[in-house]
């Protein structure tokens, strides 16, 4: 794992889970970057846990995760432009 990325503890996944539930609660109310901002750290707790893990299956799942993410993240670009 590299030295810039801390293990992930169950206190930071609960946290994530806590997030979840809120904005799953608030879904119609939330703004584009507020979906954005957690599916980054969504992507960024994934990617630490297959670091940790070292399966080919949490890697994949890391990988997905990072793709919804840059998704998220086009989908915001090309509505700022006109393009959404």
């Amino acid at each position: 794992m590299p030295a810039d990325h801390e293990p992930v503890s169950t206190a930071e996944v609960s946290a994530f889970i806590a997030e979840t539930l809120r904005l799953t609660r608030a879904r119609s109310a939330l703004a584009p970057a507020e979906l954005l901002a957690h599916a980054d750290r969504k992507a960024d707790l994934l990617t630490r846990i297959a670091g940790q893990d070292g399966t080919g299956e949490s890697a994949d799942v890391a990988r997905a995760a990072r793709e919804q993410a840059a998704r998220l993240r086009a989908g915001q670009t090309g509505c700022a432009d006109g393009g959404g």
